[in-house]
């Protein structure tokens, strides 16, 4: 676990946590890419992508992870309808393999318990996050949901973030933002918060280095840590 000095001083203050979903809270990349499988065969395509491969091409929403499926060779108009179909398809089995990770219900339960607000900003479409996270979490575990919209910016505009804590009332100051991409960890600079990266999900320890967060860490147990609670939040 590694913090800079300003997040150490930061996380005092810290009101609010916006986790990323995909390869933060949840593991969902078998069904992301059985989705993507889907789609190719019934244009005739032989999927030849790996798990490997789908965690590069994942956080930055799901039309461009369809769009990297397609080898970037869809036009607008194709790319529009095989998102279309990738949305429909993703819905179905969202939950044939998703699964929190090891430990990360705890942490959510003891932030909860600590008194802060608790959001999830993910690029996922908006209609599959909500029913994920409530499927894994249940209904009370969150304050906000918030996934992507067709007509809004996806992350790493801090848009819709910024439009959540001004619901909330809470500062971008006053926030710290989880995730397992570079996307998030520039998601939070341009929100104007601190960033805390992971790397039990999508990316590698050093593409995270690179974006500078103010943490990295390697377990959702390190959370608790830098928070100074426990499971039980004594």
């Amino acid at each position: 676990m590694k913090l800079t000095n300003s997040f150490s001083e930061n996380i005092k203050h810290c009101e609010c946590v916006i986790f990323d979903l995909d390869g933060t809270l949840i593991n969902t990349i078998d069904d992301l890419g059985l989705a993507c499988d889907f789609i190719l065969k019934e244009q005739g395509i032989t999927p030849c992508w790996t798990n490997e491969d789908y965690k590069k091409f994942v956080g930055n929403g799901a039309r461009l992870l369809v769009k990297r499926a397609f080898s970037n060779k869809l036009s607008e108009a194709e790319l529009d309808e095989l998102y279309a179909r990738f949305k429909i398809k993703y819905n179905e089995i969202k939950l044939d393999h998703a699964h929190a990770y090891e430990g990360i219900k705890q942490v959510v339960s003891a932030l909860k318990k600590s008194g802060k607000k608790l959001v999830v900003c993910t690029n996922k479409p908006d209609v599959a996050a909500k029913g994920m996270v409530e499927a894994i979490f249940g209904k009370e575990a969150f304050d906000i949901v918030q996934g992507a919209v067709d007509g809004k910016p996806t992350k790493p505009d801090p848009t819709v973030a910024r439009e959540i804590l001004t619901n909330l009332g809470i500062s971008p100051k006053n926030t710290i933002w989880i995730g397992d991409s570079d996307v998030d960890i520039i998601s939070a600079r341009n929100l104007g918060c601190e960033s805390i990266a992971v790397t039990w999900g999508f990316r590698s320890a050093e593409s995270l280095i690179k974006e500078n967060p103010g943490a990295l860490i390697n377990a959702p147990k390190d959370i608790l840590k830098i928070f100074n609670l426990d499971i039980d939040n004594r």
